[in-house]
């Protein structure tokens, strides 16, 4: 009985340790105390106490002769109590690996991260993209914009000398005859802009069959399409990526492409919080309203560099303003310091983590900054003179939601809250089937391309109408 007893309490122990340190992340005591954890914690405490109570009773009242029974069974215990965690301990070192989202132990991803081996594994990809080159590079604006010039390795990513999404590596946008299929006889009479992310860019297919260079060679001969979108952004880069670059260019006509993915990007600040398995090291502007205006809380963002050199998640400029920073995820230190370097107990931690609520919540907040992200994008267009043209780009999923409902996708309501006329391709991806319209990682397939671009056509010629006629007024 000694033996069980003190198995149940050393169960007891692991368990209170485990519940205690999921309750920490509490607010307060009696939060702490009313949560699962928190009642698990007394319950267990309970267990403990009376099993160990209960293993001393018996050793002070038991007879002497019977003291040498109790010791063997206490000295049993304590053997493999160290065999068995020593033995798990080992082993779930041994199957450890390391990922961009942090250490797996068979596939399970462990909580707490240690973010000295997190930023050392960010700190190899920093070196790797240095050394090798790589189609994004630091800005001190955007976070991130594309590398002049670029040829990644599969030959399917290249840019201009502006930085710009291009068939070939090298050619210039600047003379008003460049069109991505060659030269033209004559000079642009209209230039179109496209600012978005990867649905916009065109990710996963080359530059021949993205709906922008499709769009361009539909609108011949007098029309110059030029793609500043960026893959990975949110709607507050693109808002400062037309500020900074795209505006320079004078577009006639601004298309707008947003997808939900951009709305909730705008609260996060660092992508490797919010989607870890992109490796990507690279931090993003935040935009917080004050006084009903935007401002940018973290001007200039730091670089990769400035990034990783922290030596710990807490030291990270604007940490606070990361809608995607859970504390439950990262280490904490002090008095839990070795608890933390045990992979037993992450690894039992992290089998069924603090649940993440709130979404909605963080999901509001971010389609508030966007509505005024998206009608300050619309305005600026308008008093630089040309026409925005908002396009709200569908995920696969979303195809099967009805934008106009209360749970349609975020991108869609948001426009809705903001007042916002835009286009909606729907209609033209459903046509070319849902399973055919989008590549593996969710962006659109060559044929969805050419069809989101043929449904553009009617929309822009009469919007190219409308500027000749104004031309012609004005020439009189």
């Amino acid at each position: 009985m000694i033996f069980f007893a003190l198995c149940a309490g050393e169960a007891a122990l692991f368990l209170a340790l485990l519940s205690l340190y999921r309750a920490a992340t509490k607010p307060d005591i009696w939060a702490w105390l009313i949560s699962t954890p928190g009642m698990l914690f007394v319950c267990l405490s309970i267990i403990f106490i009376s099993s160990f109570g209960w293993v001393i009773h018996t050793l002070k009242t038991c007879a002497p002769s019977n003291k040498r029974h109790v010791f063997m069974a206490v000295g049993m215990n304590l053997v493999m109590l160290v065999l068995t965690l020593g033995n798990t301990e080992l082993l779930a070192r041994v199957l450890s690996k390391q990922t961009a989202a942090g250490e797996t132990v068979l596939g399970v991803l462990l909580y707490p991260k240690e973010w000295s081996k997190f930023a050392a594994h960010y700190k190899k990809r920093i070196d790797e993209m240095t050394r090798k080159g790589s189609f994004a590079t630091y800005d001190r604006i955007l976070g991130w914009t594309v590398t002049p010039s670029y040829i990644d390795r599969t030959g399917q990513y290249l840019s201009s000398v502006e930085g710009l999404r291009a068939p070939r590596a090298g050619m210039s946008f600047a003379d008003p005859r460049t069109r991505h299929s060659g030269v033209s006889e004559t000079p642009a009479a209209v230039r179109i802009a496209l600012i978005g992310d990867s649905m916009t860019y065109g990710h996963e297919v080359r530059c021949e069959d993205s709906w922008g260079h499709v769009l361009e060679g539909l609108l011949q001969p007098h029309i110059q399409v030029i793609n500043f979108a960026i893959n990975a952004y949110g709607l507050n880069q693109a808002l400062l990526r037309y500020e900074k670059d795209a505006r320079l260019w004078k577009p006639q006509i601004v298309i707008i492409g947003i997808s939900t993915a951009m709305i909730t990007r705008n609260n996060n600040i660092y992508p490797f919080l919010k989607d870890p398995e992109w490796g990507f090291p690279f931090a993003r502007p935040r935009f917080v309203m004050q006084h009903n205006a935007l401002t940018t809380m973290n001007h200039p963002v730091p670089d990769p560099g400035q990034i990783f050199a922290n030596t710990a998640i807490s030291e990270l400029p604007s940490l606070d303003l990361d809608d995607y920073y859970r504390p439950y995820q990262w280490e904490r230190g002090r008095m839990w310091y070795l608890l933390e370097r045990s992979y037993v107990f992450r690894l039992a931690y992290s089998l069924r983590p603090p649940n993440d609520y709130g979404q909605e919540e963080r999901n509001q907040k971010a389609m508030q900054v966007g509505q005024f992200v998206v009608q300050r994008l619309v305005r600026e267009v308008l008093e630089d003179g040309a026409v925005p043209l908002v396009i709200y780009l569908p995920y696969e999923l979303e195809l099967r939601t009805k934008p106009e409902t209360m749970y349609g996708p975020l991108s869609a309501r948001m426009l809705r809250n903001a007042s916002l006329e835009y286009f909606d391709p729907t209609a033209c991806l459903i046509e070319v089937g849902v399973s055919e319209g989008y590549m593996k990682e969710g962006h659109y397939s060559p044929r969805a391309n050419i069809q989101i671009a043929r449904c553009l056509v009617p929309v822009l010629g009469e919007m190219i109408d409308g500027l000749k006629k104004n031309d012609n007024r004005a020439k009189r």
